[in-house]
């Protein structure tokens, strides 16, 4: 299992992504998210109703983010 990680900025939201979103489950972290729920590192599908989006950056530290999304946001290709 992946253990999360804090941003210490908010992270990028690539274009062809929709944002960051966070299961309601007990422990979930930060993915990033396509317009069909499905995040670019394949852990999980996340539904509209059954997710959260962060308020700030506070809450991205908190809960965490998944670094392999993190590491797709940060490349200059997408």
């Amino acid at each position: 299992m992946t253990r999360a990680i804090a941003p210490a900025t908010m992270p990028a939201v690539p274009g062809r992504y929709q944002g960051w979103r966070r299961s309601l489950r007990r422990g979930a972290m930060f993915h990033l998210i396509d317009y069909l729920g499905v995040t670019p590192c394949r852990r999980r599908a996340l539904e509209r109703n059954a997710s959260r989006a962060p308020d700030n950056l506070g809450d991205m530290q908190y809960w965490g983010a998944c670094p392999r999304c993190i590491k797709i946001s940060e490349r200059p290709d997408q």
